[in-house]
C-alpha cells in the first residue's frame, strides 16, 4: 500500500499562495473523480414482470443464505482490494497528495483567516450516516423486490465496510496531526466513504448519478479543509481511498469477456466486437 511518508512533516509556503491552493485542492479531486473509467450499468429488472406482488430478488436481505454471502463477499472485498488497479488509485492519490501537501499550511492559514462555512459535509460523509443509509437502500430494495435496488444497496454496504477499515488502518499507521491539533488525520474518513459511495453509484447508473454523487463527495471533502479538521492532502488521498474501495466491490459488474468475429460487409469483411459478462 502506497502512503506518502512526508506528509508526516508540515509545509510552510507563502501565505499569498493560499487562494490558489485552495482552487488546486478543488481541481485535484474533481478530476480524479473524472479520470475513472466509465462501467457498465446493471440491467437486471427491477421488478419481477407478471405479477403485483413483488417477488423475492437475487440479493434480499431475507434470502436464504443471504447472510453468509454477503460475508464470503466481504472478505472477497478486501483480498480483491490488493490488485493492480488499486496500486493504480493509490499511486495516483499518493502523488497528488504529495504535491498538495506543499500547500497544506498556507491553505489552513486562509480557512483560519477566512472561516468558510460550508455546512452538511461532516453529516454526509460520517459512517454513522452512510452505513445506516446502505442498510435501509439495502432492505427496501429487498422488500420492494427490485433486484437492482438490492444489488445496490447491498454493495454500498460493502464499500463503507472496506472503506472504513482500510481508511483507519492508514490512520493508525501514519498518526498525523490534524490542523486543529487532534490525531488521525491521515486520510480523511469522510472523504473516503463519500467517495467510496460515488463510485458505487456510478458504477451501478453511469455519469447521470454518478457526476452529482462525485460533486457532493468533493464538497464533502472540501468542507472537512473549510471545518479545519483536515489537511488538504488528506483529503485527496481520502478520495483515492474511497474510489479504490468502492471499484473493489463492484468488480463483478466488469468482468466480461471480449470476443471478435469476422463479418461480411459490402465490398469486403469487417470484424464484429462483441462483449458478454
Amino acid at each position: 500500500m502506497l502512503v506518502p511518508a512526508a506528509l508526516g512533516k508540515r509545509a510552510r509556503p507563502t501565505r499569498g499562495s493560499s487562494r490558489a491552493a485552495f482552487v488546486v485542492v478543488l481541481c485535484l479531486v474533481g478530476t480524479a473523480a473524472s479520470a475513472r473509467a466509465q462501467s457498465v450499468s446493471a440491467t437486471a429488472a427491477d421488478v419481477a414482470a407478471g405479477g403485483d406482488t413483488p417477488q423475492p430478488a437475487k440479493d434480499a436481505v431475507t434470502e436464504p443464505g443471504a447472510a453468509s454471502r454477503f460475508l464470503r463477499d466481504v472478505g472477497g472485498d478486501y483480498k480483491h482490494f490488493f490488485s493492480k488497479e488499486t496500486v493504480i488509485w493509490l499511486g495516483v492519490g499518493g502523488g497528488a497528495a504529495l504535491a498538495v501537501h506543499q500547500a497544506d499550511q498556507s491553505i489552513a492559514d486562509w480557512v483560519s483567516t477566512n472561516s468558510p462555512s460550508m455546512p452538511g459535509g461532516s453529516i454526509y460523509g460520517s459512517q454513522i450516516y452512510q452505513i445506516p443509509a446502505a442498510i435501509a437502500w439495502w432492505i427496501i430494495g429487498s422488500a420492494a423486490g427490485s433486484e437492482r435496488q438490492a444489488t445496490v444497496g447491498r454493495d454500498l454496504l460493502r464499500a463503507q465496510l472496506s472503506v472504513v477499515s482500510w481508511t483507519y488502518a492508514i490512520k493508525f499507521m501514519t498518526e498525523r496531526t490534524r490542523p486543529n491539533g487532534d490525531p488521525r488525520g491521515f486520510p480523511s474518513g469522510h472523504a473516503s466513504t463519500a467517495f467510496a459511495t460515488a463510485s458505487v453509484m456510478q458504477d451501478h447508473f453511469g455519469w447521470k448519478v454518478g457526476l452529482p454523487a462525485f460533486l457532493v463527495a468533493t464538497y464533502t471533502g472540501v468542507s472537512r479543509i473549510a471545518d479545519n479538521q483536515h489537511w488538504a492532502s488528506d483529503v485527496v488521498f481520502g478520495a483515492a481511498v474511497g474510489m479504490a474501495s468502492g471499484r473493489t466491490v463492484t468488480i463483478h459488474m466488469r468482468s466480461s469477456t471480449v470476443t471478435l468475429s469476422p463479418v461480411a460487409i459490402p465490398g469486403g469483411i469487417g470484424v464484429a466486437i462483441g462483449a458478454e459478462r
